[in-house]
């Protein structure tokens, strides 16, 4: 007995499912969105306990902006609630001058008012982390000139921070920045107190904001 999709004559048939859903199965068949079809159509087929390991699995750092549209009009369309937030993620990372009118039909006005303010609020949020070293009002005992030290920590974070979370023309997330900033001359600033700030770095949950706005 021929099974289904063996041959033209013998067709998959795919109930409830629309022409927009499948044409991104095709674009993702090769590996760019298994995760989020998978959750899609896990979703589709009432198979909830296969949702979670797939949203935490699911990445979407290398994802278009066309696809991404795409998936927040499905998730959108079909009430999938858990595929939503990983989609709008993306697009908060998107530069606005970049979301096409064709890109702002498929996601709706509603979603893309949103973006544009997330986008206000993280922008204003990088440029209080870029201006705002974090201090400490105490160094250690390694530290021979704490006034050298605050002065060169001030100056090496604002070269560092400001510039590679405000650049213009490539701005840095939070994450990418920290990790370049450690790899600079830090001047007078003292091991110790490198060390303390670089833990501070790591820990804030200030900071980490933008990455979960």
């Amino acid at each position: 007995m021929e099974l289904d999709g063996m041959s033209d004559d013998k067709p998959i048939h795919l109930e409830r499912i629309s022409w927009d859903a499948f044409e991104l199965f095709l674009e993702l068949t090769f590996g760019r969105y298994v995760d989020a079809l998978v959750l899609l159509f896990s979703h589709l087929t009432i198979c909830i306990g296969c949702m979670p390991a797939h949203i935490h699995s699911m990445s979407l750092q290398n994802s278009s902006i066309s696809a991404t549209s795409q998936l927040i009009n499905l998730a959108i369309k079909y009430h999938v609630c858990s595929l939503f937030p990983f989609a709008f993620q993306q697009l908060t990372e998107t530069p606005i001058t970049k979301i096409t009118h064709t890109h702002r039909e498929l996601m709706g006005n509603k979603v893309f008012l949103n973006v544009v303010y997330v986008q206000a609020a993280l922008d204003h949020h990088h440029q209080i982390m870029a201006a705002e070293e974090p201090r400490i009002l105490m160094h250690l005992n390694d530290c021979d000139d704490p006034a050298s030290c605050s002065k060169d920590w001030h100056a090496t974070w604002w070269n560092g921070m400001g510039h590679f979370l405000l650049d213009g023309r490539n701005p840095q997330p939070y994450g990418d920045a920290v990790k370049h900033f450690k790899d600079m001359s830090f001047g007078c600033v003292s091991k110790g107190y490198k060390d303390l700030m670089f833990k501070i770095l790591d820990e804030g949950a200030a900071f980490h904001h933008a990455e979960h706005c």
